[in-house]
Order: C-alpha cells, then sequence, then structure tokens
C-alpha cells in the first residue's frame, strides 16, 4: 500500500511538473522568444535602411534626393526617421490610416507580435509642419522601441541628452527637447486640433504645467516663437494601466 502511494505521488508531481513546463513555455518562453526574433528580424531591416544625416541648410544638389527614399521602398507609410543620440531610439517613423495599424505591426507591416514600430499620430500632418505632431511606440523590455525614453525621467540625463535629429523628406532637422511630462492617456497633451492661437498658446502652457521639470527652453520662450513646430514622443510608463511618459522638443 505504502509503495502504491509513493508511485501515486510520483505520477502527480511529475504531471504537475509537466503542466507547470507546459504552461511556462506557452505563457512565457514562446511569447517572449516571439518578440526577441521579431524584433532581430525588425533591427536588421531598420539597420539596412537608416538614412544618412542631411542637412536641411545645405543648397549642393547632392543633398536634394529624399534621404528617407531608401526607407519608403520597404514600407512608403515612411514619413521619418528619429535619432536620440546615447539612446536606443534611432527608429523609422510610419504613419497609418489609423492610430491601430502600427500597434501591432512591424515596420515593414507584417504583425509582429506586438512589438510595432514608432507612428506618427494620424490626427498630424505627414510632413510633421503642424503646430504638434504625436509620436507613439511601445515601451518594450531591452531598451527597445520607445522605451528609453523612460531615461528622462531624470533631469540629468536631459542635461546631457537634449539634442535628437528628425529625418524628413527635405532632410534633417534638429529636435531640442525641453520637457519631460507623466501623464494619463487622456492626457490633453494629445490634442491635435487648434482653433486659433489662444489654443495653441493654452497647450504650450499646459505642456509646461504637466510637466515634470524642463530645460532649454522657458513658457515664455516657446509663447514668443512664431511658427513653432512641437514634436511630442509618447510611450507607456506602467505606473498604472493609462500612465504615459511624454518626451517634448522643438523641431528647428
Amino acid at each position: 500500500m505504502k509503495r502504491q502511494l509513493i508511485y501515486t505521488a510520483a505520477i502527480l508531481s511529475a504531471a504537475v511538473g509537466a503542466l507547470a513546463g507546459y504552461r511556462y513555455f506557452t505563457g512565457t518562453y514562446l511569447p517572449e522568444k516571439r518578440l526577441s526574433d521579431a524584433a532581430e528580424e525588425q533591427q536588421k531591416l531598420i539597420d539596412a535602411v537608416r538614412p544618412e544625416t542631411v542637412n536641411i541648410n545645405e543648397s549642393n544638389d547632392e543633398h536634394t534626393t529624399d534621404p528617407l527614399a531608401p526607407v519608403r521602398e520597404v514600407n512608403d507609410d515612411a514619413v521619418g526617421w528619429i535619432y536620440i543620440p546615447g539612446t536606443n531610439i534611432d527608429l523609422p517613423i510610419v504613419q497609418g490610416e489609423d492610430n491601430e495599424l502600427y500597434l501591432h505591426n512591424g515596420f515593414n507591416g507584417q504583425y509582429n507580435y506586438e512589438l510595432g514600430c514608432p507612428f506618427l499620430d494620424n490626427r498630424c500632418s505627414k510632413d510633421m509642419s503642424g503646430f504638434n505632431s504625436i509620436v507613439y511606440a511601445h515601451n518594450i523590455e531591452g531598451r527597445k522601441m520607445f522605451a528609453d525614453i523612460a531615461l528622462f525621467r531624470e533631469s540629468g540625463f536631459m542635461s546631457e541628452h537634449s539634442n535628437g535629429t528628425l529625418t524628413l523628406p527635405d532632410g534633417s532637422h534638429e529636435v531640442d527637447f525641453f520637457a519631460y511630462l507623466p501623464v494619463q492617456s487622456d492626457s490633453a497633451a494629445y490634442h491635435t486640433f487648434f482653433i486659433d492661437s489662444r489654443e495653441q498658446n493654452e497647450y504650450i502652457s499646459y505642456l509646461f504645467s504637466a510637466s515634470s521639470y524642463t530645460q532649454t527652453y522657458s513658457e515664455k520662450d516657446l509663447l514668443e516663437m512664431e511658427n513653432i513646430h512641437i514634436l511630442l514622443l509618447s510611450t507607456c510608463t506602467f505606473e498604472n494601466k493609462n500612465a504615459r511618459g511624454i518626451l517634448a522638443g522643438i523641431i528647428n
């Protein structure tokens, strides 16, 4: 009887172990492996089409070619390229017909296990010539996509990484970052339609009031700028379900 009980217990233990192993494989290992493989594949594609920095102030004929042409050969939804030295943000920006497509699909437009690709809000001007342009991307473990936006929570990090480069069809624009905003997904920062300059000024004031700190520019500086172009880089930050972090800059 005792031997039978030991035998039964061993079988049950093995069954429990097998079930736990199966759940780990299907619920943890396999999803992580698929995401890792998708990230590696996307990175190879990105590395192959990364544009050269082109100064828009140079009038030399050799700089008249659209620097994003090779990028759009892979995906004609590509509208720009964002690069922030000292981070892993060196990525293409696409714009879909809605704000869902590139939450789930990669730079080539194919499903990539929710890694996604940085995308411009479909309400914003494709050429980023509007008052504000909002770019979203996931916060993926391993400092992938826009995970490094979290580094800007510390003002000291921004002090040493206050500039980025936004490459558009007309060339490369410097971006001066001035604020980090910890907000919720329904924040007024995600507003994109402005009737007049008064509403634009109210928006600028909101960005400063919602920021955890500001650098480079004061609110007064931005309010006095003519034809200003604001760039917001947004990602999830996980303090709660709707928590978001926004890195705000000026496109020059």
